[in-house]
């Protein structure tokens, strides 16, 4: 014969106290910490981290979702956006390949060889510019993603509907 007591995970999940909740009782409920504050960007940002931070921001606002929720987020993609900036002008000056000689001993005789490879700032931004990119998916700004906040317009009825 079984023993007695509710099993753990057995029966009906309950619901969360807060969905019962009427609206007098969510008003008095403090505001979440950071809800309503304007978007700041963080310390350690640099001055063009600020810049871009702020223009991300800006970006946000005019959506009506800047949330101080996504301050770590923009900051990273500002910091992202001011690499990229950085591996450009490095590659810019330098070019995106670099030579690299070595001497070896064969057969007694020294041998050179050169080898053309890619600088390691070709690699950085390649990263640096996929992890934007997909911080802009997060965040909503890139174009997919525009097309989802769209409001949908419809277009005109035409002949082809019924199929």
């Amino acid at each position: 014969m079984a023993s007695g007591g509710a099993r753990p995970g057995a029966g009906r999940k309950r619901n969360d106290p807060a969905l019962k909740m009427t609206a007098a009782e969510r008003a008095r409920v403090p505001p979440a910490i950071g809800a309503g504050e304007a978007m700041v960007p963080p310390i350690h940002l640099s001055d063009l981290g600020r810049l871009m931070f702020n223009q991300i921001a800006d970006l946000l606002a005019v959506q009506g979702r800047a949330e101080a929720q996504f301050v770590q987020i923009v900051a990273l993609l500002a910091m992202r956006l001011e690499q990229i900036q950085r591996f450009q002008a490095v590659l810019e000056m330098t070019g995106d390949t670099c030579t690299s000689t070595t001497v070896r001993k064969v057969d007694g005789q020294q041998v050179v060889t050169e080898m053309i490879r890619a600088r390691p700032e070709v690699a950085m931004l390649s990263d640096a510019m996929r992890q934007a990119q997909s911080l802009l998916g997060e965040l909503m700004l890139s174009p997919s993603a525009a097309m989802k906040l769209a409001s949908g317009k419809k277009d005109a009825p035409g002949d082809f509907d019924d199929f």
